[in-house]
């Protein structure tokens, strides 16, 4: 979308609202945010909605195991099926959230709208 040499676009506002939106989805959605970054002039948030074990809701992000090995092996083997139950109440707040911050991103910076939402992960949830 943009290159490095234009310098008619913002920037630092580009990082910083991928920041916005990737420690908001982290901070009060649990939402497994793997990378934000400003890539080829857009924001681009990483992220799966709803979660597949308990690790995913107490260390959203990590890609590796933050438990002891006893716990570790009792949540991949019965940690889907808590995540499973959980999901039916959480994957709507997780959409409801997603929604919700990519608009007050878009609020803060209206001038990078296009840039926020062009290659957002689930562009099918921004749509009016």
């Amino acid at each position: 979308m943009h290159n490095w040499s234009d310098e008619s676009v913002d920037w630092s506002g580009i990082d910083a609202a991928a920041e916005y939106i990737g420690t908001n989805l982290r901070k009060w959605g649990r939402i497994d945010v793997r990378q934000y970054k400003e890539k080829w002039g857009t924001v681009r948030v990483y992220c799966n909605l709803g979660w597949h074990q308990i690790h995913c809701i107490t260390h959203p992000g990590h890609c590796f195991n933050r438990y002891p090995q006893w716990l570790w092996q009792l949540d991949c083997r019965y940690g889907r099926y808590v995540a499973q139950l959980l999901n039916k109440v959480v994957v709507p707040y997780h959409v409801w959230l997603y929604r919700r911050v990519y608009r007050l991103a878009v609020n803060k910076w209206p001038h990078l709208e296009k840039e926020i939402t062009c290659q957002a992960d689930y562009q099918e949830l921004l749509r009016k």
